[in-house]
């Protein structure tokens, strides 16, 4: 079960990260009323900026129109697969090849002798 899915169920607001390209590094400082930034790189100039999830596409919309904004687009870090499955059959593939590969060692070695 994913921590959105757990999430759901909570009183818990959503949040959606918005990434916010700037044209001018020195007015980043306006965005504080529209979310909370969490990150910010002057050498790229943008920002991650937190927003609910509920106002993120109006929020969006409205960065857009701003004029020292440069783009915003919506952070896909909802869309990773933070679950462990993937990790549990690539060790249990490992573990197969592992004892073909000792299988095959062991019966070269009976060979010999």
């Amino acid at each position: 079960m994913s921590i959105e899915k757990d999430l759901e169920h909570k009183n818990i607001n959503q949040r959606q990260s918005l990434i916010v390209y700037l044209k001018s590094v020195n007015n980043q400082y306006k965005l504080r009323r529209y979310g909370d930034i969490v990150y910010f790189s002057k050498k790229c100039a943008y920002c991650i900026l937190y927003v609910n999830q509920k106002d993120a596409d109006e929020i969006r919309e409205e960065l857009n129109a701003l004029d020292f904004v440069d783009q915003v687009t919506k952070s896909s870090w909802d869309q990773i697969d933070l679950s462990s499955d993937h990790i549990e059959k690539q060790i249990s593939d490992l573990g197969v090849q592992a004892e073909k590969k000792l299988q095959e060692t062991q019966e070269d070695m009976e060979q010999l002798l």
